[in-house]
């Protein structure tokens, strides 16, 4: 009866130790019970993230695995010809329900680039993390964000494009891929607005 009791006793402790180790592996998320990864299809990536399957690429670098992704593109003021002094255009990059990544393009003009950097780029990035590429009249990024002051009009103030793109969540990626990946959506971003801002002046931006 003993030996009985003792069998039925390591069964019951067995099996709720494998439940234990269940649990403990299913709140992880690790195997057998990760989450599935969802895709970030080219198809779907915001408009004016410029090149879709390059976009795709640097999204794939810089974003964390989620179960599934969601974009959402909003042009809300867009220039219609040489005297139309605004554009406005943003893109929302979600992963299950939270948001990942915001791109913002508009106009504006800055007598500095570097005020530029001062009054608009640091609200996503401190200054001291900021290290300057080729793009634009100024181009900056970080593991946070990276933006281009991109020459719009060759008339007038000087109006330039804005194009910033903030890293709210990231994966797995080193400092350098992160950087670079936010440099290329900067300068996907920068080529689609200055083609569809209709801009008249040289975007220096290559893709």
């Amino acid at each position: 009866m003993a030996s009985t009791r003792t069998k039925s006793l390591f069964a019951g402790g067995a099996a709720l130790l494998l439940c234990l180790v269940g649990g403990v592996l299913y709140a992880s998320g690790l195997p057998p019970f990760e989450e599935e990864k969802g895709e970030i299809k080219a198809s779907e990536v915001c408009r004016t993230l410029g090149s879709s399957s390059g976009s795709a690429a640097a999204l794939k670098r810089v974003l964390p695995d989620k179960s599934s992704y969601a974009f959402d593109d909003a042009m809300t003021d867009l220039r219609t010809d040489d005297s139309d002094r605004t554009y406005d255009t943003s893109c929302f990059v979600n992963g299950d329900g939270k948001m990942l990544l915001a791109a913002r393009a508009q106009i504006l003009a800055y007598e500095k680039a570097d005020d530029w950097v001062k009054e608009v780029v640091t609200q996503f990035a401190p200054a001291s993390s900021l290290a300057a590429f080729d793009a634009g009249d100024k181009a900056v990024t970080s593991t946070t964000a990276a933006g281009i002051y991109v020459p719009c009009r060759r008339k007038g103030p000087g109006e330039h494009l804005s194009v910033v793109v903030e890293l709210k969540q990231h994966g797995s990626a080193s400092e350098a891929e992160l950087r670079d990946g936010l440099a290329s959506l900067a300068r996907n971003a920068a080529l689609f607005a200055h083609q569809n801002a209709k801009c008249d002046a040289p975007a220096k931006v290559t893709g």
